[in-house]
């Protein structure tokens, strides 16, 4: 590790990478054009699987505390009569909750988290232009003063936005079209809504007119304009017309006043088709822009950062092969593709204004979301717990076929890693709780058809004894009394951790440091465990005695 990575965009998504990265040891130079942060509430929500990320990086109890909790989504064809309502909390998550939150209250958080971390935002200070080479760029920047300054980084992490200057020097396009519609929006104070801790949106034939939580009753409302101007900026809307829209769509029972931010905008359905350039990693808005139905743009932005941070830290710090950077394109890419196609797809539905056409919409929301799985998916896609990596190059698995019928059934390379209860003794935890660090984890389960864990157990005493502390180490058990004398050794009192996993015979998952699987075996086998790992380069830390503590330091053995 030589120079700090410099990251260009201090927005949420250049926060969650800068705090990762420091977190995960290294030295960071995160710069920003604006003066200051934005005073604009922009993107509203946090979803359980962003939540979780944060858990596991040690700062999501801010953001519960500073934000509000909605309980679900409730679509109304007129204030009297429902057609559709989902709620959050049958999610397998800790959070079975979305949280509320604007998005100046979500970057003042992340700031202050990176400078309680030793880092502050460098202001007015903007990337002008950027030269590749082999093993590092060089960058110019200009300071508020005129000032230029010539700097060198290992990478650079582009979280400029979707204007993105990093981006435009390379001559990279998102990919897409501009849609020819224009939204009304403003933040007030409501009166008159069945509901304040759920979305609540009302259908008509010009359109939804949708209301989100901020901290009700001050809510978001987003309303469909009947025409699309000429002008590159949507004018602003006046609070005359945003209660002209509500009366319009039979909405006069409503009431708005003290507004806090009025604003017009066009969508665009953009997406790059390659998140890695060289050294230039785009992330977030950069990357992919789209419709905000479904408030998933911020939330696939900082989890492009924790997917990005785990890998570049390994790589700097040279414990895997330079070419673990090119997962986090192959990885995230297709996520944001498919957001950019859903969320384009939910604002066709949304925005039908045929008779007909909305008529039939509205027959099938309502008959669909009648049914327990529907409303299941509904939930487990909007909250991100679905993401998965299914062609990851980092994934494998090993199993025999024969006796493998329930790993089947379980999470594959790829998929996130489920949470569950464990216990040992009169000591409670979580299946996230022992994954609350920077490492790889492996997971061993005992099974619960009583074969034996020699292998399983050799596995557990091979990982601690060449990786050490770098690597946790954990046992799950389907018998209290059966414990081995591990010291990260647990009870799965149900065995719903066991049917998750898939853990008919003793088994092992690999979980990466950002909680998705990288390597499943059944019967866990050491030699399995020790290909995998060689093939993927992925090779422990060497150790020094420091304070009478063994601490990995850099490089290969």
């Amino acid at each position: 590790m030589s120079q700090p990575i410099l990251i260009a965009g201090a927005g949420p998504v250049g926060l969650t990478l800068a705090c990762e990265l420091v977190r995960h040891g290294l030295e960071v130079r995160i710069v920003e054009r604006n003066a200051q942060a934005t005073n604009k509430s922009k993107a509203l929500v946090l979803w359980p699987r962003t939540l979780e990320l944060l858990e596991k990086a040690g700062m999501v109890q801010p953001f519960l505390e500073a934000g509000t909790p909605i309980a679900g989504i409730s679509i109304f064809e007129n204030p009297e009569k429902r057609l559709a309502h989902v709620t959050f909390d049958d999610l397998k998550s800790p959070f079975p909750y979305v949280v509320g939150i604007p998005q100046y209250t979500t970057e003042r958080l992340l700031a202050q988290r990176l400078k309680d971390l030793g880092v502050e935002v460098e202001r007015c200070v903007e990337v002008v232009s950027i030269e590749q080479h082999d093993h590092h760029i060089t960058v110019n920047l200009r300071h508020a003063d005129g000032r230029t300054e010539v700097t060198e980084t290992s990478w650079l992490p582009a979280c400029d936005g979707a204007r993105s200057t990093v981006r435009r020097q390379l001559g990279v396009r998102l990919e897409g079209e501009t849609v020819e519609q224009e939204f009304a929006m403003i933040d007030c104070d409501v009166a008159g809504l069945p509901l304040y801790d759920e979305v609540v949106a009302f259908t008509s034939g010009l359109g939804l007119a949708a209301f989100f939580p901020i901290a009700p009753p001050r809510m978001r409302i987003i309303c469909l304009r009947a025409d699309c101007g000429s002008q590159a900026t949507p004018p602003e809307p006046t609070m005359e017309e945003m209660e002209q829209e509500l009366v319009s769509r039979g909405l006069s029972q409503l009431r708005i006043s003290n507004p806090h931010w009025l604003a017009a905008f066009r969508i665009n359905e953009r997406h790059a088709k390659s998140y890695r350039h060289g050294r230039v990693l785009l992330a977030g808005d950069s990357a992919h822009v789209h419709s905000p139905v479904g408030g998933q743009g911020m939330n696939t932005g900082m989890q492009d950062a924790f997917n990005l941070a785990w890998k570049l830290a390994l790589v700097q710090k040279g414990q895997v092969p330079e070419s673990w950077v090119d997962s986090y394109s192959q990885e995230r890419q297709p996520v944001g593709a498919a957001v950019v196609q859903k969320t384009g797809k939910a604002r066709q539905v949304i925005t039908l204004r045929h008779p007909v056409a909305t008529a039939v919409r509205n027959k099938l929301m309502s008959l669909l979301t009648s049914f327990d799985f529907v409303r299941h998916k509904i939930t487990e896609e909007a909250s991100e717990l679905a993401i998965k990596y299914p062609r990851s190059p980092l994934n494998r698995e090993v199993h025999q076929g024969h006796s493998a019928w329930l790993l089947g059934q379980g999470i594959h390379p790829g998929d996130r890693a489920p949470d569950g209860a464990l216990a040992r003794g009169n000591v409670f935890t979580r299946v996230f709780e022992l994954m609350q660090d920077t490492r790889f984890h492996l997971v061993l389960l005992s099974g619960v058809s009583h074969k034996p864990l020699d292998g399983a157990l050799d596995c557990a005493n091979w990982t601690s004894q060449h990786f050490g502390d770098s690597l946790g180490v954990h046992w799950i058990g389907h018998q209290a009394e059966n414990l081995p004398n591990l010291p990260s050794a647990w009870w799965d009192e149900t065995t719903t951790i066991h049917k998750e996993y898939g853990a008919a015979d003793p088994t092992l998952y690999l979980i990466r440091p950002d909680g998705y699987v990288a390597f499943r075996c059944q019967p866990a086998t050491r030699s399995d465990l020790e290909k995998y790992l060689a093939d993927m380069g992925l090779h422990p830390p060497q150790f020094a005695e420091i304070n009478d503590r063994q601490t990995p330091i850099e490089g290969k053995i």
